[in-house]
């Protein structure tokens, strides 16, 4: 069984890089839209046979109940690799491909997702790095338990050192639609030539808030 989950820590602590440029409401709602765009679109891979949220955010957890995924709850926050290990720790031996992203990547495509993993049959373990190359916006495990992840500063070099350290075959995928998480005002100005058709564009452009941003960032 392939299992998909989505990180998503409690939604009023997320994006705090965001807070000068988002009110705390637009800020969760951006959130919220973003964790809806990467369900969505892992409930509509082939390959993916079920997803997952893992989350102590109430909202999240609708959002998860709106596409049938299940919720490994976490009672507080712990931090991505501890919950990472929540997760592996009680997940069912039928499990036996574990696919983790963040719940920031509102570019996140079908089609793409689906050459990933076909591509990750090949390693036991398949690393998918942001744009800079540094951070890890996916990563794939078979078996879910086969290295310890390393979320966090310069996560897709640890995570290819823990490949290494275990005695274990690793691929880096580059992929487009993975590559751009969410972090920044420059980041969400992205969203405006490239996310046409997400819903996080909808959002942003329904509540004018390219219109609120852009003219602060050219007159910085």
């Amino acid at each position: 069984m392939n299992l998909a989950i989505v990180m998503q820590k409690p939604m009023n602590n997320a994006k705090t890089r965001l807070k000068h440029w988002l009110s705390s409401f637009e800020r969760i709602s951006l959130v919220h839209s973003m964790l809806f765009e990467v369900c969505n679109t892992l409930s509509k891979v082939p390959s993916i046979d079920r997803i997952g949220i893992v989350t102590s955010d109430p909202t999240a957890v609708k959002v998860a109940n709106q596409f049938g995924a299940h919720v490994f709850y976490e009672r507080e926050p712990r931090g991505m690799n501890a919950a990472i290990k929540f997760v592996v720790d009680q997940l069912p031996r039928e499990v036996n491909k574990l696919l983790i992203f963040p719940a920031d990547i509102p570019l996140i495509s079908i089609r793409e997702l689906s050459i990933i993993i076909r591509l990750a049959a090949e390693t036991p373990v398949t690393i998918i790095p942001c744009r800079n190359g540094t951070g890890t916006n996916g990563l794939i495990l078979s078996p879910p338990d086969i290295i310890s992840t390393a979320f966090g500063v310069n996560s897709m070099v640890r995570h290819c050192m823990n490949a290494q350290k275990a005695g274990v075959n690793y691929s880096i995928i580059q992929n487009s639609s993975l590559a751009y998480d969410i972090d920044t005002v420059e980041d969400l100005l992205l969203l405006k030539t490239l996310g046409e058709g997400t819903k996080t564009k909808d959002f942003l452009e329904n509540n004018h808030i390219f219109e609120k941003i852009l003219p602060r960032k050219m007159n910085l």
